[in-house]
C-alpha cells in the first residue's frame, strides 16, 4: 500500500526520479554504497553530489540464479558509515534479479544500520518465464523505513519519450524531493502524466506477450554471443540489456592504422 497523498511523486522519467532521490538524501562527503556492475549513471551522480562512493560486487557470474550479492562486503560498507544504498533490480545491466533473502537481508540490514535505500526497479515487469520469482523490498516486512522505489513505463512499455517515472517511499524522503522537482522540472508534463491512466491496464494477455517477444530477442542474442569464440554471458533473468565478456583484443598500430 502506497498513501497517494504523502508517499508518491511522479517525475520527467525514471533518470529524474533518481537525480531527485539521490539529491535529496546525499550531502557533500557522505558516503553511498552503489552495486558493480549497475547502471552507469549511479556513480555519476555520487559524484555530482560529492559523495564518496563505496562499491559492493555482485557475482552474478558465480551463481547460476540471482544475483550472487556479496552480503558481507554490503554489511562492511554500512558498518563503515554508508548513509545511502543505491542498486537497480532487476540489475541493469547483467539482467539478474536479486534473490527474497538477498532482497530481506538489505532491508534487514539498512533498518540495523540506519541506512536509505533506494531501489530502481524500472525493468520490475520484465521478468523472464524460466526465472524465480522477482521480490519487491517494500512488500517484506524487512523494508527499512527510509526507502524510495522507482519504477517507469520507459523500457518494458516503450514510452521513454514520455519522460514518465513514478517514486514511492518514505513520506519525509518524497517531500524532500517534491521540494527539489519544483526547483529543477516543476514536474512531467501534464499531457505525459495522462498515459499513466492506462499504465498496468493493459488489454488482458498484452504484458504477458511484450515481455514474450523481449524473451525471445534475448535468446536469440544469448545465441549469437555463445557462438562467438572467446566470448561468455550468463543468460538474463529480466531487463532489456546483455552483460557479455569478450576476448582482449590483440591489435598491433599496423593493424590498426590498417583499419583506419
Amino acid at each position: 500500500p502506497v498513501d497517494a497523498d504523502n508517499e508518491i511523486i511522479l517525475t520527467p522519467g525514471t533518470q529524474g526520479a533518481l537525480f531527485l532521490a539521490m539529491g535529496a538524501l546525499v550531502g557533500r562527503g557522505e558516503k553511498v554504497a552503489i552495486i558493480e556492475p549497475d547502471y552507469f549513471a549511479n556513480r555519476k551522480l555520487v559524484e555530482f553530489f560529492d559523495g564518496e562512493l563505496m562499491p559492493v560486487q555482485i557475482h552474478y557470474n558465480d551463481v547460476e540464479h540471482y544475483s550472487g550479492l556479496d552480503l558481507t562486503e554490503l554489511e562492511s560498507a554500512f558498518k563503515n558509515g554508508a548513509k545511502v544504498f543505491l542498486f537497480s533490480n532487476p540489475n541493469n545491466p547483467t539482467g539478474v534479479i536479486y534473490s527474497p533473502d538477498e532482497v530481506a537481508t538489505i532491508g534487514r540490514l539498512a533498518k540495523q544500520y540506519d541506512v536509505a535505500v533506494i531501489a530502481d526497479e524500472l525493468y520490475s515487469r520484465q521478468i523472464f518465464s524460466d526465472t524465480l520469482p522477482y521480490t519487491h523490498l517494500r512488500a517484506l516486512p524487512e523494508r527499512p523505513e527510509k526507502l524510495v522505489t522507482i519504477i517507469g513505463p520507459s523500457k518494458t512499455e516503450s514510452l521513454s519519450g514520455y519522460r514518465l517515472g513514478v517514486a514511492y517511499g518514505s513520506a519525509e524522503i518524497i517531500t524532500r524531493m517534491e521540494k527539489l522537482q519544483a526547483i529543477v522540472s516543476l514536474r512531467a508534463g501534464g499531457y505525459s502524466q495522462a498515459v499513466f491512466k492506462d499504465w498496468f491496464a493493459e488489454p488482458v494477455g498484452w504484458m504477458t506477450e511484450r515481455v514474450r517477444q523481449h524473451e525471445a530477442i534475448r535468446d536469440d542474442l544469448v545465441k549469437i554471443f555463445r557462438a562467438c569464440p572467446g566470448c561468455s554471458l550468463r543468460t538474463t533473468e529480466a531487463g532489456s540489456y546483455v552483460f557479455v565478456t569478450i576476448p582482449k583484443l590483440e591489435v598491433t598500430m599496423l593493424q590498426f592504422i590498417k583499419l583506419l
